[in-house]
Parts: C-alpha cells; sequence; structure tokens
C-alpha cells in the first residue's frame, strides 16, 4: 500500500513539474503599449499578444537590448517580420512566420494583436527556449504609421520573466477540442469549474467568420463549421478574466 501510495504522489508531482506552459503574463511596456508571450511546450509554439497606439507604428525586437542586430517584428498597416540593422529602417525577412490570430481596436486608440508562430520561426528569427526563464526585450513607436526613425522617448527595454504554469481545472488551458482534424463539426469539452463566455473562430488572416456568446454553459460545446472550405482555422475561447487560442483543421 505504501508502495502504491508513493508511486501516486510520484505521478501527481510529475504533472505538476512538466506543466506544458510558460507566461510572461500581461507586461505594460509603458502607457501606450503592453505585451504578454506565451510558449507551450507540447506544441513547440508562442503566442505573442501585443498592444500599441492605432494611429502609430509599434514593434519590438527579441533577446536584445539595443538595434545593433536581432529579430523583431512591427506593425503599421499590417504584420512585418523583420530583422534589426542598427540605427534604421528594420530589414523586411524574406518571410513571415507569425500567423496574425486576430487583430481588433480597442476604443479607438490602441490596436491589439494575437500572433503566433513555431518556437524555432524560420531564418534570422530568434529562437524561443521553453526551459529559458527570462527574455530582453525592446519596444519602440512613431509618430504615424509610415515607419520611420521613432522619437528618442518612444522606446525602451525590459526584461521579461516566465512563469511556470500549473494544472489549474478552472483554465481555459484545459480545454479539449476533439476530433480534430475534423469534417467542420467538433466538440469543445471543458471541466465543470470552466467558465466559457464568448467563442471565435478566425481565419488564417485573422478575419472574424463566426462568433458565439450564447449557450456556453454545457460541458462539451459542439460547433458546426461544415460549411467552412477546408483548411486551419483558429478558435478563440474566452472568459472575462482569459483566452486561449487553438487551431483546427477542416478536411
Amino acid at each position: 500500500m505504501k508502495k502504491l501510495y508513493f508511486a501516486i504522489v510520484l505521478l501527481v508531482g510529475l504533472n505538476v513539474s512538466m506543466a506544458q506552459t510558460k507566461s510572461t503574463g500581461v507586461v505594460n511596456l509603458n502607457s501606450s503599449m503592453s505585451i504578454k508571450i506565451d510558449m507551450n511546450s507540447a506544441t513547440s509554439t508562442v503566442t505573442l499578444t501585443l498592444t500599441g497606439p492605432s494611429d502609430k507604428w509599434f514593434g519590438i525586437g527579441f533577446n536584445t537590448t539595443s538595434m545593433g542586430s536581432g529579430d523583431c517584428l512591427y506593425y503599421s498597416s499590417s504584420l512585418v517580420d523583420s530583422s534589426l540593422t542598427g540605427q534604421s529602417v528594420p530589414t523586411t525577412d524574406a518571410s513571415n512566420e507569425w500567423t496574425v490570430v486576430s487583430n481588433n481596436l480597442l476604443s479607438g486608440t490602441t490596436r491589439s494583436l494575437v500572433l503566433t508562430r513555431s518556437f524555432a520561426g524560420g531564418a534570422g528569427d530568434y529562437t524561443f527556449a521553453y526551459n529559458s526563464n527570462s527574455l530582453n526585450i525592446i519596444w519602440a513607436y512613431g509618430s504615424g504609421l509610415t515607419m520611420v526613425q521613432h522619437a528618442g522617448t518612444a522606446r525602451g527595454s525590459s526584461n521579461l520573466g516566465f512563469t511556470l504554469g500549473v494544472d489549474d481545472f478552472s483554465s481555459l488551458n484545459t480545454i479539449s477540442i476533439a476530433p480534430n482534424p475534423s469534417n467542420g463539426i467538433f466538440n469543445i469539452t471543458k471541466n465543470i469549474q470552466t467558465s466559457i463566455s464568448k467563442v471565435t473562430v478566425f481565419d488564417i488572416n485573422g478575419k472574424v467568420l463566426k462568433v458565439i456568446d450564447s449557450e456556453l454553459s454545457l460541458d462539451s460545446i459542439q460547433m458546426n463549421l461544415s460549411d467552412f472550405s477546408k483548411g486551419v482555422y483558429f478558435v478563440e475561447i474566452s472568459n472575462d478574466i482569459d483566452k486561449v487560442v487553438r487551431k483546427i483543421i477542416i478536411e
């Protein structure tokens, strides 16, 4: 009996120590910008939530404390995956590895972007490491939408710390989607402790295709997207305090 008890305790301990997510939480960079980075070791993907002024370009650089060199991205009228080349406009990468999950205007003065990509990205991209506990970034924004050098006060740097996620049965991270891939009909299954207030479906370009904000109290919510074309879509599941984005495939 003692051996069985020890085995159970050991398994519980392993489940906690092998939590699949790390997050910086929402970090306010200044009054105009904020950032949140989530890493998922199970899928080797990073989700970036970035807010900035809706009437100006804004961007960040990864794993750096200056504009000398490194990976960066910025948003003006669209998202640009690029590289730092010193005190000049960043050089656009050959391919954009970031997928825009959502792109929303908040109160008309702030833009909120949710982006995702693999840890490795592509050529010239910073490789996110799940075992890292911190990340240096730089940030800046301009005086308008045209990408030109920013004002001296519209910039800064920050060291972001990652916190290891643990099992939380009320968390949206416990939600499962199955079958996936599917023919467009699938179930979103949650624990009884988990609340959902809205489900939003986006295409791969971040365009909102469907929003459901009623009849979400059931433990299993059936989604019928069988009239959608075959391809990759993103489902954003949210409540009053949290949101999670899952990729789905319709075959």
